[in-house]
C-alpha cells in the first residue's frame, strides 16, 4: 500500500481533507461530507491511493457516479431542463460511489427498494433505465471497462384504446363547447395535450396549412414539432380565429391550462367512456392512421416519436404498408409456375 501523508481537520462539524497530488499538480483539499472522524480518513484515502495508483502506475482513474452523470447531462443538453426524478431519487444510493462499485448485486438492491415502494414495474424499469444510460454513456467515453448487465422487470403490454365513430359523436355530444374544438383537434392532429392547449396564433400559419409548436414545449426538446393541417383541424383553427389575441384554445376570454377538467371528466362519464383518459386520443389517432395504411416512417415523423419502436405498437393495425415487401418473396418462375398450375 503506497504511503498517504493525509491531513484531517474540521471545518464546524464537518471533517476535510488535504494531501499533494501524487502527479505534482498541487496541494488537493475536499470536504468529506462526514461528521465521522474513521469515515472521512477512509474516504481521502482510497481517493489518494486511486490518485496515485494512476499517477504512477497509469491504470485508469476511478470515476464517481456524479461524475458520470454530468457527463450524460452534458451529451445532450435538452436533459437539463427538466428535474429528473429518477435522478433525484437515485442519490441516496449512488452519489458516494465509483461507477465501478455499480454491479449487479448493488442494482439488484436497487431494483427492490424501488419495487418496495409501490409504484409499477414500468417506473422500476425507468429508474434501471436511467441507470443503464449513465454507465452506458460512461462506458462510451472511456470511462468504465464494462456495463453490467441489467434485467428489467416484465411490463404489460402497451394500452390500446380505439374510439369508433359512434362513440366519438356521443363523446363530442356531451362536451361543453370550449372543449369540443380542442378534442376534435386532438383527433385530428395527435398532438399532446399540453401542446393544443399552449398553441399560440403567433405558431399557426392558416395560408400554408402549417403550425408548429415552440422548442422546449413538448415531450421532445430537441427540436420544435412540426403540424401539417388536415382538412378537420384547418376547419377548427378558421372558426376559432378572432376569439383571442394570442391563445388559440380559451374559455371565457382566457387561456385554457388543462383540457382533462372536471368537465371532461363528466362528458366522457355521460358519453360512456369512463376509462377514456385525454392521452388517449393521441393513441386512437395514431391508430386510425396505421389502419389507414400511413406508412411507420410517416407516422412517427407525424407523431414526432425519437424512436421508431413507439410507432411500432400501432403497426399490428395495418399490413398495408408490407404489401409491396411481400411481393419480394416471389421469383419470376414461381408466378409463372401458379399462374400455369392454377388456370
Amino acid at each position: 500500500m503506497s504511503k498517504q501523508p493525509i491531513k484531517l481537520y474540521k471545518r464546524g462539524e464537518i471533517w476535510h481533507y488535504a494531501y499533494s497530488s501524487p502527479n505534482g499538480t498541487g496541494r488537493v483539499r475536499k470536504s468529506s461530507g462526514t461528521s465521522d472522524q474513521q469515515k472521512a480518513l477512509e474516504l481521502a484515502a482510497r481517493e489518494y491511493d486511486t490518485s496515485w495508483r494512476v499517477a504512477k502506475l497509469g491504470e485508469r482513474p476511478e470515476y464517481t457516479w456524479i461524475e458520470a452523470v454530468v457527463v450524460w447531462l452534458n451529451e445532450k443538453p435538452e436533459r437539463k431542463e427538466n428535474k429528473n426524478y429518477d435522478l433525484i431519487w437515485l442519490d441516496k444510493y449512488l452519489a458516494n460511489k465509483c461507477i465501478s462499485e455499480i454491479d449487479r448485486n448493488l442494482i439488484n438492491f436497487i431494483k427492490k427498494e424501488k419495487q418496495e415502494t409501490g409504484v409499477k414495474n414500468r417506473t422500476v424499469n425507468g429508474v434501471l433505465q436511467q441507470i443503464r444510460g449513465v454507465l452506458n454513456c460512461a462506458y462510451e467515453n472511456d470511462m468504465l471497462d464494462k456495463v453490467p448487465a441489467i434485467k428489467m422487470l416484465p411490463e404489460p403490454p402497451p394500452r390500446q384504446v380505439m374510439l369508433t365513430p359512434n362513440q366519438e359523436k356521443r363523446l363530442v355530444d356531451e362536451l361543453p363547447d370550449h372543449l369540443i374544438p380542442i378534442v376534435i383537434f386532438a383527433l385530428a392532429t395527435g398532438l399532446r395535450m399540453s401542446n393544443i392547449t399552449g398553441l399560440l396564433w403567433e405558431n399557426v400559419d392558416i395560408k400554408n396549412r402549417h403550425a408548429w409548436v415552440n422548442i422546449g414545449s413538448g415531450k421532445v426538446k430537441t427540436k420544435g414539432i412540426g403540424i401539417p393541417l388536415n382538412s378537420v383541424a384547418l376547419y377548427v383553427l378558421e372558426n376559432l380565429q378572432g376569439k383571442h389575441p394570442t391563445n388559440v384554445f380559451t374559455y371565457k376570454g382566457n387561456p385554457i391550462k388543462r383540457a382533462n377538467s372536471k368537465a371532461w371528466r363528466n362528458a366522457r362519464k355521460r358519453a360512456g367512456l369512463s376509462h377514456l383518459r385525454f392521452h388517449d386520443l393521441r393513441h386512437v389517432w395514431a391508430s386510425r392512421h396505421s389502419m389507414n395504411g400511413t406508412h411507420p416512417h410517416a407516422l412517427q415523423d407525424l407523431g414526432a416519436w425519437s424512436k421508431a419502436d413507439t410507432v411500432r405498437r400501432y403497426a399490428h393495425l395495418s399490413s398495408r404498408h408490407l404489401l409491396v415487401a411481400s411481393e419480394n418473396a416471389l421469383s419470376e418462375s414461381a408466378t409463372n409456375l401458379t399462374q400455369r398450375v392454377l388456370q
